[in-house]
């Protein structure tokens, strides 16, 4: 478009001027934030990221990842705009909640249903993962009691068909459990519930 890197900073400046005059009232009125970081450049760079939930905009973010980083973005903060936060959203890291607790102690502070439904999901995995190697033992055993490969377990044995039950419940017990998991924290859903009662 033959346009120079220069003017093209100097309109986003006056755009950005425009839409938002003052910056510091993007911290005003905060109620609902969530905080979060995420890695680029192939994971070894890191920026925090924090969101209001109540207008889904961006309201600050900051290179790398920490305790100290997040402590920039509560020092910035008011006592009135401290005050004024009353839920807390984020992965539940360790550096997350100590922050939270010791610059809004009042607030709820909640882990945010991705990272519930993943820690869901990944606890999933390894049941399937341990009842395989369950099943892959059993089958070793079994191909060891007969080394001539003389038959396998009888269909209709009654022991047998007990441990196959119990694990297919806990299987279908835990898969449904996620389903559920994830159904909970569909918005559309509940917005749907609500407007129909």
């Amino acid at each position: 478009m033959r346009v120079d890197w220069e003017t093209v900073g100097r309109c986003v400046n006056r755009a950005l001027h425009d839409l938002e005059p003052e910056r510091s009232r993007r911290l005003d009125g905060l109620v609902n934030i969530g905080i979060d970081e995420t890695s680029y450049k192939k994971g070894h760079k890191y920026i925090t990221v924090i969101f209001n939930h109540d207008t889904n905009t961006v309201v600050w973010a900051s290179e790398d990842h920490g305790k100290s980083v997040l402590e920039k973005f509560y020092k910035q903060l008011t006592p009135e705009q401290l005050s004024s936060i009353k839920v807390v959203t984020g992965d539940g890291a360790k550096w997350i909640t100590e922050c939270v607790n010791e610059y809004t102690p009042d607030c709820a502070h909640c882990v945010d249903s991705f990272h519930v439904v993943e820690w869901a999901m990944t606890a999933l995995d390894e049941v399937r993962k341990d009842i395989w190697h369950d099943a892959c033992s059993e089958y070793k055993q079994v191909k060891k009691d007969n080394p001539c490969g003389k038959g396998r377990p009888k269909k209709d044995d009654p022991e047998l068909a007990i441990v196959k039950a119990a694990k297919a419940d806990e299987i279908k017990g835990s898969a449904y459990m996620i389903k559920v998991l994830c159904f909970l924290f569909d918005t559309k859903y509940h917005m749907q519930y609500i407007i129909s009662f």
